[in-house]
């Protein structure tokens, strides 16, 4: 390796491990845990007070499992630790439906039950986020719960004439027609089994059943044969049979392609299938370049998403698609070797750094223009998918897209020099 990349590594290395500790996860230790520390706030505003008026959910605080779970294991830490055993408990005590299995969407501020609906997009985090906590936690207990909760997914959620997942279920896990969490009301999504495929992975790294492996296989196939795009863009909403739905064939999600590419490496080297790897990298890697040529603008900021078959491109920067963006032009660099990808990331880092985390008050902001403002209100002529700008925690927004994308950069870096 020259040496001026190496010394470029660590500096990077350096600047992400002080994001990770100093800003992120000092921020919701010091603004997202209850004060009786036995929950955690469900919504937070810019200035740092809670909303308690804003419902629980099992989405965010998986998360802030998996966040916190991950952490101490990432730095050994305690103190992360003592918090991730919190939201163990929030997870397993409070949304998990103790007569019918699976865990509830929606709490009110005093943990009562408001929405029972079990979407399978909610089910995959909580699992997601189990399996870190085994990974930190070994425990039979935590195992048999992980084991328990796929067999029953398994059961309930998987298509039984078709491929794939659907996508919720009323409590007694009825089939709940009015089923998608975002625009189109299709029986199937991409975003779905997206995270399923990721919790699957997960599952697959600490419990290595044959089954397990032929369904995480499945999901690869199901991404490679029915979801990714000719282009090298996601499909976002399908039918029954996974054909792409005719209202979802012009859009593109900018930030779930450049998350998928790195998600689908990371499913296909946890196999460890030469064939699967082999059929792979050329497809993460035109996910990747689709992403470069349409997607990053000039300061590095990524594009929300594209509608009308690319004729409208939406050109707000999130918080979350700008985490992702580091992350899978990390994993393309390492994939290829070549710097045109190290120079995206330095790229994408320079405009979070400059306009997207709020140096002032901490964390990162919800959402900014294409000059990099942020929006401290809603623009009602471009809203934002379920989270809200006046709100630094909210049901959506959390610690595991900006505290995962650190953790990975950090690792990615110690990774390559060792090389």
């Amino acid at each position: 390796m020259k040496t001026p990349l190496l010394k470029e590594l660590k500096k990077y290395r350096e600047i992400f491990t002080n994001e990770l500790f100093n800003n992120i996860l000092s921020y919701w230790m010091k603004y997202g845990i209850e004060k009786e520390r036995k929950g955690f706030y469900p919504a937070v505003d810019l200035y740092g007070t809670p909303v308690l008026s804003a419902n629980k959910t099992s989405v965010l605080n998986a998360r802030i499992l998996w966040t916190f779970s991950a952490a101490a294991i990432f730095a050994g830490n305690k103190e992360y630790g003592a918090i991730a055993d919190i939201a163990y408990n929030v997870v397993t005590e409070d949304f998990e439906d103790k007569d019918y299995g699976g865990y509830y969407m929606e709490l009110s501020s005093d943990n009562r039950v408001v929405n029972d609906i079990k979407h399978t997009y909610a089910q995959a985090f909580v699992i997601y986020s189990l399996c870190k906590y085994y990974e930190y936690r070994k425990t039979d207990h935590v195992l048999k719960k992980i084991k328990d909760l796929y067999i029953l997914l398994e059961e309930k959620t998987r298509d039984p004439q078709n491929p794939g997942y659907r996508e919720a279920f009323t409590r007694n896990w009825e089939l709940f027609a009015e089923n998608r969490m975002a625009d189109n009301n299709e029986p199937k999504s991409m975003n779905t089994h997206l995270h399923i495929l990721e919790a699957w992975t997960a599952v697959y790294k600490i419990w290595k059943d044959p089954e397990v492996k032929s369904r995480l296989t499945a999901l690869t196939e199901i991404f490679l044969d029915k979801i990714i795009r000719p282009d090298g863009h996601f499909g976002i909403f399908f039918d029954e049979s996974f054909n792409e739905a005719n209202d979802s064939k012009g859009i593109c999600s900018f930030g779930h392609d450049i998350e998928g590419s790195w998600l689908l490496w990371e499913a296909a080297e946890t196999l460890g299938d030469v064939k699967i790897l082999k059929r792979m990298r050329p497809v993460v890697l035109k996910m990747a370049d689709s992403i470069e040529r349409v997607a990053v603008d000039k300061d590095g900021g990524l594009f929300l998403e594209s509608t009308r078959y690319g004729s409208h491109v939406r050109t707000n920067k999130h918080w979350w698609p700008q985490a992702e963006t580091l992350v899978g032009f990390m994993n393309a660099f390492q994939i290829t070797g070549e710097n045109k990808y190290w120079e995206i990331v330095k790229l994408s880092w320079d405009f979070i750094n400059k306009y997207l985390i709020d140096h002032e008050r901490g964390e990162w902001f919800t959402k900014v223009n294409r000059l990099g403002v942020p929006y401290l209100t809603e623009p009602p002529d471009d809203p934002s998918p379920y989270y809200r700008n006046d709100w630094k925690i909210d049901p959506w927004k959390c610690p595991y897209h900006n505290g995962r994308a650190m953790m990975e950069m950090i690792s990615r870096i110690n990774c390559i020099i060792k090389m």
